[in-house]
């Protein structure tokens, strides 16, 4: 039941690209895109990696040429006319080990930015959240960042920045709790980097599932400027600043890349938002996986 799911969700998406890519460029507004990639792992063995290293230098050298690569917290405010490309912003979630050792230095090569949200308890090497990723995963060893390696990220120009502590289902939280989760990742990453905390992922990030309107006014009562959703979609000149769209990258060859930064997934992300209850969670599964375990997609 579960395969024939996701081939029923892999068919809507694909026809709904295959619709949008009749539409001709000027009016996909091209010249006038912005979007903001979500990688996890990169690693060139992990079943659930974002990319391989090679595929992921890949990704940066066609990003360099095409777009206007920008930091996360800056692509709400870039304006629309500065040339022709598309305007992207990079960011990783869960701060893995291997976002050091292999996108980093892919990163710093290419002189491009990206902001990295961290699991603040994944990087302190907390027990129950180092389980529960490995629970997620299904993998044993799961390892984050250290400190001193996020400092280096900071020192080098890059943001590094909240993911929560324990990156639960904050839609699943009381507000009370919820509140707590987020002002502890805020408050320990200041503590240790010494920098301010100003943007924030939402862990899963489906809005309305994985957050909340409330989730995301305790977001800005914590002293957070922006926070990034993942929503298949590029950002609109009307967006809420703590929903910012992302798409999700999950081994997508330069070809799909192109698609999602040029528009043509965008018809997918109309779905997520607007589709009733039951039809959504036939057709795009992972977006309901509210519990703590099995998680793909987050």
């Amino acid at each position: 039941m579960g395969v024939r799911r996701h081939e029923i969700a892999e068919t809507a998406k694909r026809a709904a690209i295959s619709t949008l890519k009749l539409i001709p460029s000027s009016v996909r507004g091209r010249s006038r895109r912005r979007v903001v990639l979500c990688y996890h792992s990169i690693d060139p063995e992990l079943p659930f990696a974002s990319a391989s290293p090679t595929l992921f230098r890949g990704h940066l050298e066609w990003l360099k040429q095409h777009c206007n690569v920008v930091r996360f917290d800056e692509v709400q405010a870039v304006g629309i006319d500065v040339d022709e490309r598309p305007t992207v912003a990079i960011t990783f979630d869960d701060g893995y080990l291997d976002n050091f050792t292999h996108a980093y230095p892919a990163l710093r090569a290419l002189e491009l930015p990206a902001t990295f949200f961290v699991t603040v308890g994944l990087i302190e090497r907390a027990p129950e959240v180092v389980g529960l990723f490995e629970s997620q995963r299904r993998l044993r060893g799961v390892e984050g960042m250290t400190w001193d390696q996020l400092r280096e990220l900071r020192d080098a120009g890059f943001s590094v920045a909240s993911h929560t502590y324990g990156h639960p289902n904050l839609a699943l939280l009381g507000r009370n709790e919820a509140a707590r989760e987020i002002r502890r990742g805020k408050e320990i990453l200041e503590e240790r980097l010494q920098a301010p905390d100003t943007v924030f992922a939402y862990p899963f990030g489906k809005p309305g599932h994985h957050f909340t309107r409330e989730t995301a006014e305790l977001v800005r009562e914590a002293g957070y400027a922006a926070a990034g959703a993942i929503l298949f979609r590029g950002v609109e000149a009307g967006d809420d600043p703590f929903a910012i769209p992302r798409f999700f990258v999950r081994g997508d060859d330069l070809s799909t890349l192109e698609e999602k930064v040029c528009g043509r997934w965008d018809a997918v992300g109309w779905m997520q938002e607007h589709l009733p209850g039951g039809l959504a969670r036939t057709l795009f599964p992972a977006d309901f996986a509210h519990d703590n375990e099995g998680i793909r997609d987050a």
